[in-house]
């Protein structure tokens, strides 16, 4: 009994992280086989991919940002196809392929943190990571920001390795982790700068030079199938940009509202991610304020792109953390025994926080919370460095232990992980067999009217996935023409009561259809109605 005792304390930071990785996975699992979430930037992914698969129709761009005309690079697309051929076209492999890294950043930060700060950081880190509600949520859907928590904590890790070892290897692996990176989510492009100085700085001590021009190679290798499109399509990606960014005045710096705006964002992103309670529901603006007043609202806004409509309400207590981070963070700079490798992590995960801010708000355009996904490690970081500096002080450790407990019970009480959405798979699949069965070689297209108010889109990207996939119906666009071509336009009532032919909907106005030709119970109250165009 005393040995396994023994063996039990030794390995007692092991058997929390298990737990924390065990907590972390119903968390990001639970019910995710029935596909609860499934909108527009989703199945916009799984088409392109479903594509690449069945088609073989391969693509040089990604995904499309929320910049009009700007695209990724393909490389996620590439890297989840594998999953979905796995998971036989099911939507439901790309969630698993999400939550599966949402998942591994639980360990890996566990890793990272004690490596730069020491024992047990890494455990108050992982802590964080496995329950946050917002980490939860972001992580059990399959979206291409989703992942870059991960691989961004990978590349920083080595970056750190490169700066303390004087490894060339470490540097070209942090440049691969970054560059793919690059086709996950365009706020990774704003350290771009920051890594072209690390390869400067080591281009011009090495004397190797030819060898030296790897680590831009492989930046240049993620980037290339961008190159490649401009190439062939007479540099349209730069011409939007130039439209987008310069002519329309989206790029800037005004001292007082910039200054405001970095304020707000630098005080959100620790608040949030500390102390945020996630809420189902748009209760705010769905754009990230900048003004200082707006920290003092009920609900903070969350993105609503790709996710559930979600608001966060900021508890004050975070901010105690919040001032601790600091606080402690000038300790080690000051401290003349302090490791010299751990000073050096304390500055590269400030520089990465205020940096990143900063140049972020240089952009004036809409600005949304999860922009700053590839800052959230960071945070999570320094909260892990924060309690190891607490425990190491003198009768400070039972407080450690209870901030933990704190932290886990808040964090499970506000999780939303655990609320079922009123539509599943079963649904998804009922409609586009109906809609299926009930086409020939027509053109055709779909539209929804939602049960969901909080949701924006009306075309039907959801069930047109299922029945182009599963259905092999071949459906039109959801571009406004694609709506105007159509010769017989199904609609999706999800209330299953709404008169159809007095809708105000885009879709349906774009249609403009004479008559219901038939009509279909779906179950589960979703009704769905075959209309003919008027003749013209």
């Amino acid at each position: 009994m005393k040995k396994i005792y023994l063996s039990l304390s030794n390995h007692r930071e092991l058997i929390l992280l298990f737990i924390l990785i065990c907590v972390a996975t119903v968390l990001r699992f639970y019910r995710i086989d029935k596909l609860d979430f499934f909108t527009y930037d989703q199945v916009r992914d799984a088409i392109y991919i479903k594509r690449i698969i069945v088609d073989h129709k391969l693509r040089l761009l990604g995904t499309q940002t929320s910049m009009p005309g700007m695209f990724l690079p393909p490389f996620y697309y590439y890297s989840v196809a594998p999953v979905l051929w796995l998971f036989k076209l099911n939507p439901i492999g790309i969630d698993i392929y999400s939550a599966f890294f949402g998942v591994l950043t639980v360990p890996l930060i566990f890793f990272v943190s004690n490596k730069i700060f020491g024992k047990p950081a890494g455990i108050f880190s992982a802590l964080l990571v496995s329950v946050s509600p917002l980490m939860v949520e972001l992580t059990r859907r399959a979206w291409n920001p989703n992942t870059l928590p991960f691989f961004i904590l990978i590349s920083f890790y080595f970056l750190y390795k490169y700066f303390t070892k004087k490894k060339f290897v470490d540097l070209l692996l942090s440049f691969a982790f970054y560059g793919y990176c690059l086709s996950l989510h365009f706020s990774a492009w704003t350290l771009l700068p920051i890594f072209f100085l690390v390869w400067l700085q080591s281009f011009l001590k090495s004397s190797k030079k030819i060898s030296n021009l790897t680590p831009l190679a492989v930046i240049f290798f993620f980037i290339s199938p961008i190159l490649l499109f401009e190439a062939r399509h007479n540099f349209f990606l730069i011409g939007q940009a130039k439209e987008y960014f310069i002519k329309g005045n989206r790029v800037g710096f005004n001292f007082v509202s910039s200054f405001e705006s970095i304020i707000v964002s630098f005080f959100s992103l620790f608040l949030v991610l500390l102390s945020g309670v996630l809420k189902i529901g748009r209760l705010g603006p769905t754009e990230m304020p900048s003004k200082i007043s707006d920290l003092f609202t009920s609900a903070y806004p969350i993105s609503v792109i790709a996710q559930r409509p979600y608001s966060i309400s900021l508890e004050w207590w975070g901010i105690l953390p919040f001032l601790g981070i600091i606080a402690f963070s000038f300790y080690p700079l000051r401290n003349k025994n302090y490791p010299s490798s751990s000073k050096i992590a304390i500055k590269m995960v400030w520089i990465w926080i205020i940096y990143g801010v900063v140049v972020s708000r240089i952009y004036l355009g809409g600005f949304f919370f999860f922009y700053y996904l590839f800052l959230f490690p960071a945070i999570f970081l320094l909260f892990g460095f924060l309690l190891k500096m607490i425990w190491e002080i003198k009768k400070m450790k039972l407080l450690c232990v209870l901030l933990g407990i704190f932290i886990l019970g808040f964090n499970l009480r506000h999780s939303v992980a655990f609320k079922k959405n009123w539509r599943s798979i079963d649904d998804l699949r009922a409609v586009s067999r109906i809609i299926s069965d009930n086409i020939s070689e027509e053109e055709f297209n779909i539209a929804t009217i939602r049960r969901d108010g909080d949701f924006f889109e009306r075309n039907s990207v959801d069930y047109r996935y299922f029945v182009e996939t599963f259905g092999k119906k071949n459906v039109l666009g959801w571009e406004p023409k694609d709506y105007e071509m159509a010769k017989i336009l199904f609609v999706v009532d999800e209330t299953g009561g709404t008169p159809v032919m007095k809708t105000n909907i885009m879709e349906i106005n774009l249609f403009n259809p004479e008559e219901i030709a038939e009509s279909w119970e779906a179950g589960n109250g979703i009704k769905i109605y075959k209309l003919l165009k008027k003749k013209t």
